[in-house]
């Protein structure tokens, strides 16, 4: 598992190849993984909103089961496979703890 940035850890620029996510009024830019948001001159790691859906998982992603159910889990944020307008997406639906 790779060394992930802790919440509330600060960079001023953001990652080669970031992705702008929409979600509740507010954007977010998310990298392989992890959730920034605009802070002032920082880009801020946060803990995505449950419902917040993407379209691409961490390349670390684990595959888990609950329930009989299949998910995907990383960074203890919990992904639901779903489809938005015929395309494959994945949406957070919680988070796991250690």
């Amino acid at each position: 598992m790779p060394v992930v940035p802790s919440v509330g850890f600060q960079i001023r620029t953001l990652p080669v190849g970031y992705k702008r996510v929409n979600f509740n009024n507010r954007s977010y830019y998310a990298h392989n993984g992890i959730y920034f948001v605009k802070v002032n001159n920082y880009y801020e790691v946060i803990t995505p909103e449950i419902g917040t859906v993407v379209y691409e998982l961490p390349e670390d992603v684990e595959k888990v089961t609950i329930d009989g159910a299949r998910y995907y889990e990383f960074n203890n944020v919990l992904y639901e496979k779903i489809q938005v307008d015929g395309t494959r997406a994945y949406e957070v639906i919680g988070f796991v703890e250690n």
